[in-house]
C-alpha cells in the first residue's frame, strides 16, 4: 500500500490523502467498463435504427464507398476486417473519453464505478480538480490501455498511471472518516447561537480544501502554543475573510469566528443532503 500523500495549504495546514489500492481501482475500472460497453451497445443499436430510417439517403453513399474500395484494391477480407476493427476502436476510445471525462467533471472526480468503490480523483497538490486536468488524464487513456504499460502503477510510489502523472492527479480513498470531536460538537450548533453568521453566497466562495483546513486547525487548537495560534489565525482568518468578502474579527475572536464558520458550513451541507 502506498503511503499517505500529504500537502500543505497556503495557511500552513497539512492535509493528507490515502492513495486508493490497485485492487480497488481495478474494481472501479471493471464496473465502469461494463457500463461503458452496455452504453455503446445501445448506442450502436440506435445507430442501426437511424441508418434504417435513412436507407434511401445512405444507399448511394454505401454504393460509392463500395466502389472506392474495389477501385483501390482494398476490398479483401483482411483489409475490411482491419478497417472495421479500427472504426470499433475509434468508437470505443471516444466513448471512453466522453464517459470518464464528463463523469469525473460532473461528479467531482468520480465515475459510477469509482463511487461504488469509494475512491475519487484529486489534484496531487490538494487543489480542486479542474477541467484541464480531467482532459489530460483521460486523453492519456489511449496510451495507458496498452497492456505493457499496466505495470506503471505498480512501479509508481503513488500508484499513478501515466495520465495521472501528466495531469498532476492521484486516485485516493473516499471512505467516510469517523466524525471528529469538533465536528460532533459544532454540528449541533444553531444559527441563533452563533456570534458570526455566514449566508450561502459567502460559504459558496470557499473551496472544500478551505473547510478541511479550518476543521484541522480547530482540532489542534488546544494543543498549539499562543504564538502558533496567532500566526495561523492571522494567515487563515485573513485569507478566509478576503475570499468571503467579510470583515476580519478581532484577534481574540478568531477561534469563535472559525467555529461559527465551520458550523455554518455543516448546516449548509446538511440542507443539501436533505
Amino acid at each position: 500500500m502506498a503511503p499517505q500523500v500529504e500537502y500543505e495549504t497556503p495557511e500552513n495546514v497539512r492535509l493528507s490523502y490515502k492513495p486508493a489500492g490497485l485492487g480497488t481501482r481495478f474494481t472501479a475500472w471493471f464496473l465502469d467498463t461494463i457500463i461503458l460497453h452496455v452504453g455503446l451497445f445501445f448506442f450502436m443499436i440506435a445507430l442501426v435504427f437511424v441508418a434504417a430510417s435513412l436507407d434511401g439517403i445512405l444507399r448511394d453513399w454505401f454504393r460509392d464507398l463500395d466502389r472506392y474500395f474495389k477501385t483501390e484494391g482494398k476490398s479483401d477480407p483482411q483489409t475490411v476486417g482491419l478497417i472495421i476493427i479500427g472504426i470499433a476502436m475509434l468508437f470505443w476510445g471516444f466513448g471512453s473519453f466522453v464517459y470518464f471525462g464528463f463523469s469525473e467533471l460532473l461528479l467531482r472526480g468520480q465515475t459510477i464505478g469509482k463511487k461504488a468503490a469509494k475512491i475519487r480523483v484529486v489534484k496531487l497538490e490538494g487543489f480542486a480538480l479542474d477541467a484541464v486536468s480531467i482532459f489530460v488524464r483521460n486523453i492519456f487513456r489511449v496510451v495507458d490501455h496498452f497492456p505493457l504499460l499496466w505495470i506503471v502503477p505498480l512501479l509508481s510510489s503513488r500508484s499513478q498511471r501515466f495520465g495521472d502523472m501528466a495531469s498532476g492527479t492521484i486516485v485516493v480513498s473516499d471512505e467516510p472518516q469517523e466524525l471528529s470531536e469538533i465536528r460532533t460538537r459544532l454540528a449541533s450548533l444553531t444559527t441563533a447561537e452563533a456570534r458570526y453568521r455566514f449566508d450561502h453566497a459567502k460559504l459558496g466562495r470557499l473551496k472544500p480544501g478551505d473547510i478541511d483546513a479550518v476543521e484541522r486547525i480547530l482540532e489542534r487548537w488546544t494543543t498549539m502554543s499562543a504564538a502558533q495560534r496567532q500566526q495561523i489565525g492571522e494567515g487563515m482568518v485573513g485569507a478566509l475573510c478576503r475570499k468571503m468578502q467579510v470583515d476580519e474579527p478581532p484577534p481574540e475572536d478568531r477561534r469563535v469566528f472559525l467555529e461559527d464558520l465551520l458550523a455554518a458550513e455543516f448546516r449548509r451541507q446538511d440542507r443539501q443532503l436533505r
